[in-house]
């Protein structure tokens, strides 16, 4: 992924993705951003669209989504 993301931007899973349920091209929004304090590494909870609008959000790690353009 080149740029960070932000909240309310739509996003796709990669094919690096290694969440399980989830297969490349599964889109969502952000809902947050973070940053590991541990490793530096930055994360996304998204609302994947077919997990509903009850979904509490999926974390992905940055290469794992991208934006949905």
């Amino acid at each position: 992924m080149d740029g960070v993301l932000k909240a309310g931007q739509r996003v796709r899973v990669t094919v690096r993705n290694s969440v399980a349920g989830y297969q490349p091209g599964d889109k969502g929004t952000v809902l947050r951003a973070s940053v590991s304090a541990a490793t530096g590494e930055r994360n996304y909870t998204v609302a994947m669209d077919k997990d509903g609008p009850d979904a509490t959000g999926v974390l992905f790690m940055e290469w794992e989504i991208e934006a949905d353009v």
